[in-house]
């Protein structure tokens, strides 16, 4: 995928969690193998650290808004905004109606989290996204196609899901 100058993507880096953190960033520069990035937010203050040359197939479109879940279970593998970026986790346990409780994969992290900053996981695959695991309540994936015309950080409309599998019980 080819992305233009002022297009925001989100970048997969493994520098805080081995799993790997997908960060919100605008592309500033490139060609079809590398592009230049500006991250969002503030890493602690190191103007050098907002800027970096990274390779095309560490990159994503945006992904489109979705509900906010609110039956989370223990067990769950999600997805943690933290430190400026999304990182997978598991919950733990539900505290109370706003907050969750959950660890880091592949560290002994655990986060209490609103449940605003967290979303279901989330995968780039042949043009559309794949919400991996829980979509809804008794879905086991759920497919969403970006129109072309739409901008990367317009919420879908209703129409835009295009497929949806049942788990068989």
């Amino acid at each position: 995928m080819r992305f233009r100058r002022g297009t925001k993507v989100e970048v997969l880096t493994r520098k805080e969690v081995p799993s790997g953190s997908w960060r919100r960033a605008e592309i500033i520069g490139g060609n079809d193998h590398n592009y230049t990035v500006r991250y969002d937010g503030d890493m602690g203050g190191f103007e050098e650290a907002s800027v970096e040359k990274v390779p095309w197939k560490a990159i994503r479109p945006c992904p489109p808004s979705v509900d906010v879940l609110e039956d989370w279970v223990p067990g769950d593998v999600v997805e943690v905004f933290h430190n400026f970026s999304w990182k997978m986790a598991t919950v733990l346990k539900m505290l109370g109606w706003n907050y969750l409780l959950v660890r880091l994969l592949g560290s002994a992290i655990e986060l209490k989290v609103g449940k605003h900053d967290v979303r279901a996981r989330l995968c780039w695959q042949d043009g559309e996204w794949i919400v991996i695991g829980k979509a809804s309540s008794k879905c086991e994936d759920l497919r969403l196609r970006l129109p072309s015309s739409q901008k990367n950080n317009a919420p879908l409309q209703k129409g835009d899901t295009i497929i949806r599998r049942q788990i068989k019980d």
